[in-house]
């Protein structure tokens, strides 16, 4: 799902086209709707293997819901969390379910080209239909997708189960600010609560494209790591394969700098080993404190670990072969991962 720029949390979202002769780099000075629209303009010249699906566009609302509105006969705003790319979030609950905590996007793009706006609906309706299949414990769970009618125009929204705790992304920043960094047992049981989850969504043929810090949360009723925001989650290969690299039809690239690996960035090049090379940059910079701009070399992209990082040699060389440059050269799925960090808790015992 193609995204916005968002430096929230002192991180860089970026966007990157590469296709042939074709390369549009996103920037600070950017905005989504430019990126959206070159795209799309962009795809409208290249051949398609199958018409495209038609669907009902609907209106976007100006302004946004205010608290105490019911949406659907069913939903009861409670506050605004945010307003991205696509849309906004809320904070709402669920009348027909004892007034339970939900969230809701909805879709309202800042955008003004019609055909844009048609796309962008298209694509947020595929995250939805994505979003549906994954059903896995540290995911947070599709609700529903539907259409709401308000003085005879049509607005469309996606419900998503409301995930309690912090991002870690939050908790870094207060234990930064402390001096104080996580520690190896935490980032270790942070790998063996995502790795599973990783393996999941890896044998549906999906790759998540965008984990880091502000994308993985600690929820406070179980302590479990949670992955969430799969708005540029990609279907990429056959459910069951694991290919070394899947790659978008339209060699389309997202991630956020740093955290996505040069040939994701790049080239558009997608497998489990881009996802497992962000988890592992994740792993880092909450450990060091220090962003992955302050750790990597521009010129070999060859990570360099701060001399005062004290870890075991068996998670620093689990890390460093996740973050290898040449993606040939790290594990190639979760699975591999989840072995050597049962060999390396094995040895240490």
């Amino acid at each position: 799902m193609y995204r916005t720029i968002d430096k929230s949390g002192g991180q860089e979202k970026i966007a990157r086209i590469n296709c042939k002769s074709f390369c549009l780099d996103i920037d600070a000075e950017k905005t989504y709707g430019e990126y959206l629209t070159k795209l799309v303009l962009f795809s409208q010249g290249r051949k398609r293997k199958s018409k495209p699906q038609k669907i009902e566009e609907v209106s976007i609302m100006d302004t946004p819901l205010k608290a105490g509105e019911i949406l659907n006969s069913r939903y009861r705003i409670l506050s605004l969390i945010g307003h991205g790319g696509f849309g906004r979030t809320y904070l709402a609950e669920d009348l027909n379910r004892f007034n339970e905590h939900c969230v809701i996007k909805e879709f309202a793009p800042r955008l003004q080209n019609r055909f844009v706006v048609k796309k962008a609906q298209e694509l947020f309706e595929r995250e939805a239909q994505v979003l549906y299949r994954l059903q896995h414990a540290q995911i947070p769970k599709f609700y529903e997708l539907f259409r709401w009618t308000y003085q005879d125009k049509q607005y469309l929204f996606l419900v998503q189960e409301y995930i309690e705790g912090q991002t870690y992304q939050t908790i870094g920043n207060l234990r930064f600010s402390q001096g104080i960094r996580c520690t190896e047992t935490e980032i270790s049981n942070l790998l063996r609560q995502l790795l599973p989850v990783l393996e999941y969504i890896h044998s549906m043929g999906l790759i998540h494209r965008d984990i880091s810090p502000d994308n993985l949360m600690l929820r406070s009723t179980d302590e479990l790591a949670v992955l969430i925001d799969f708005g540029s989650i990609k279907d990429t290969c056959t459910p069951g394969q694991l290919p070394i690299d899947c790659q978008s039809s339209m060699g389309t690239a997202l991630g956020k700098r740093g955290y996505a690996p040069p040939e994701q960035m790049n080239q558009g090049l997608v497998g489990a080993h881009t996802d497992l090379y962000a988890l592992a940059a994740t792993a880092i910079v909450l450990l060091t404190g220090k962003k992955p701009q302050e750790l990597i070399d521009p010129n070999s992209y060859q990570w360099h670990l701060p001399e005062d990082l004290a870890l075991s040699c068996n998670l620093k060389w689990m890390l460093t072969t996740m973050l290898s440059p040449e993606p040939s050269d790290r594990f190639t799925s979760a699975l591999e991962v989840k072995r050597a960090l049962k060999k390396s808790s094995t040895r240490a015992a």
